[in-house]
């Protein structure tokens, strides 16, 4: 019996339909180029059961062609998708003064396209980071008569202040979850670090320890925060429980910027304990097994972990004084691969979501702009270009 195509090919056209246009809102967010090949056998699998002889005639009609016509365009819209920025999506949120005087905030895609400007003040705004759900962005400006804490939404919309009053804010870090941000505030000379509560507008310090102090990272899980404290008897690297009461000194030296690996087994810091230039060390989470991982001559710094936790990308002056150059190293202790090679300043270097690029700062046409490039120093791409400076870009 032949089926009819007519009542038969709408509902099985259409599931196919779905499907792939499923498949293309998916992979033109993260362009992962392994799931766009695992969907198109899925694609081709169903298609085979919707073309079995069970399921139609030979017989074609208009409703079957045209959407056959809108199956094999989005497939090839879908294809240079999974490949573009090396499986790498979402924005870059940086600062510039392209349009005014003053640092304000801006997106841009990865691939450099479609700038949106989401500040626009007489202020000084600096250093904005995507919240973990990267729906959010947190940035410090200086609208009232000090830097304060603002949040607002990922169109630069809902804006609002997460701290301010009394005091400097300075750095800052999101916590796991998004429902907390760890700060450093300045309070009678000494700076201090402090955590806001977001969903009860709630703050504390951190430490009741009397000297000054940098903020390090959360671990992944949020059970800890690792910082520095920068002179007297307590000088080093601490973790204290943000819900709790434990604190534990991990490191008794002049140790500072601590930051937790992604997988949380690691936490990597710069020292001056055995040079007069700073060095980059790993240790575990526990502050044991300490290890001098950029062991050399010339300054290293400006670190970040990679996504897998297995290197870090760094700023150094190896190569000569005052011309900082970008490395890529292996936590088990390789050698560092040169990755930028001019006699510009590159900084900021930090690790794309996915891992696959890594975004930078140089001024080698004579201002600051973003480039990324892929984690071997290959594919350099130029991300902003303008007279003016563009800087401190999160991915």
């Amino acid at each position: 019996m032949t089926p009819d195509t007519t009542s038969g090919a709408g509902p099985a056209v259409i599931g196919e339909v779905s499907l792939v246009m499923r498949l293309t809102r998916r992979h033109s967010s993260d362009g992962a180029a392994d799931d766009a090949a695992a969907d198109w056998m899925g694609v081709q699998s169903m298609r085979r059961s919707l073309f079995s002889p069970w399921r139609w005639s030979r017989q074609k009609n208009l409703t079957f062609q045209a959407a056959l016509a809108l199956i094999v365009g989005t497939l090839l819209a879908l294809a240079p998708s999974a490949c573009s920025t090396d499986g790498d999506g979402g924005d870059i949120v940086f600062t510039s003064e392209r349009d005014s005087d003053n640092p304000d905030i801006y997106t841009v895609s990865g691939t450099g396209a479609d700038v949106q400007r989401l500040t626009n003040t007489s202020a000084t705004e600096k250093n904005p980071k995507w919240s973990p759900s990267r729906d959010r962005i947190a940035f410090l400006s200086d609208r009232g008569d000090n830097f304060e804490l603002y949040i607002m939404d990922s169109e630069g919309d809902s804006e609002q202040v997460a701290v301010g009053g009394d005091g400097e804010r300075k750095a800052f870090a999101w916590g796991p979850q998004g429902k907390q941000i760890a700060y450093v505030s300045d309070h009678e000379g000494k700076d201090f670090i402090y955590v806001m509560d977001l969903l009860f507008n709630q703050k504390f310090r951190l430490s009741a320890i009397d000297a000054p102090q940098s903020l390090g990272s959360w671990s992944p899980d949020g059970e800890w925060i690792v910082f520095s404290v920068l002179s007297g008897d307590r000088q080093g690297i601490h973790r204290k429980n943000p819900g709790g009461v434990d604190e534990v000194q991990l490191t008794e030296n002049a140790d500072f910027s601590p930051k937790y690996s992604p997988d949380g087994k690691l936490v990597a810091f710069i020292s001056t304990r055995d040079s007069e230039a700073s060095e980059i060390y790993v240790m575990t989470d526990e502050g044991d097994d300490e290890r001098n991982l950029t062991r050399k001559s010339g300054a290293d710094f400006d670190f970040d972990w990679s996504p897998d936790s297995k290197s870090l990308v760094f700023v150094s002056e190896r190569e000569g004084e005052g011309v900082p150059e970008i490395f890529l190293i292996e936590t088990g202790g390789d050698d560092p691969v040169r990755l930028t090679t001019n006699n510009s300043t590159e900084m900021s270097p930090s690790f794309s979501p996915g891992g696959n690029r890594i975004v930078f700062v140089s001024d080698s046409d004579g201002d600051s702009d973003i480039f990324s490039m892929r984690r071997d120093g290959s594919a350099q791409k130029r991300i902003t270009a303008t007279d003016e400076d563009d800087a401190q870009p999160d991915w």
